[in-house]
């Protein structure tokens, strides 16, 4: 199984993705992350970005055009099976990730939180959602919906909630540099 890193331009922090966490590009972490697990294969980014360079990633380029549910159509096409990432996700860990795959017997899973959120970037979906997904994208709704109903949850615990924290303002990013125990520069 692959593990896919997805990073696209954000609106309300742009270039959050190269933002340091403890030394590193936020996404580098997430990355190095999930190489050490051991789980995967292969891990990439699937970017939206058009110039991003990371030494030692591997990154294949999201050519969609539009949301994050075209963007899980092209990788489900590409990939087949893979855990999708968040790229925003700097907190998390081996624990979290080998809960989900441990959890995973080719039906599709997604992690909850301890509020009972879905979190649609930290799941596991292969080849069998795909023309469900497909359907499903020709109405209005958010992929949120979709995992909540179509996957198995696998819920997780408040500290292991917590590893789910994603940055998408400097506020986040200073809170995750404290959580991560960043040294202060």
């Amino acid at each position: 199984m692959k593990a896919v890193i997805f990073a696209k331009q954000s609106e309300r922090l742009p270039g959050k993705h190269m933002m340091d966490i403890c030394g590193q590009p936020m996404i580098k972490r997430i990355y190095d992350t999930l190489l050490r697990t051991g789980f995967f294969d292969d891990v990439l980014i699937y970017s939206k970005y058009a110039d991003l360079k990371i030494s030692g990633c591997k990154i294949e380029r999201d050519g969609t055009q539009g949301t994050l549910i075209d963007s899980l159509l092209s990788a489900i096409s590409a990939f087949d099976e893979f855990l999708a990432v968040g790229g925003d996700l700097p907190l998390l860990d081996g624990k979290t990730i080998s809960i989900i795959v441990r959890n995973y017997h080719n039906d599709p899973v997604v992690s909850v939180d301890s509020d009972g959120t879905v979190e649609p970037l930290l799941a596991i979906y292969n080849d069998s959602i795909y023309d469900d997904l497909l359907s499903y994208s020709r109405s209005s709704k958010k992929i949120y919906e979709f995992v909540g109903k179509r996957f198995r949850r696998i819920v997780l615990d408040s500290e292991l909630s917590s590893k789910l924290f994603n940055v998408n303002t400097m506020e986040d990013l200073k809170m995750a540099r404290k959580l991560a125990g960043c040294r202060e520069v």
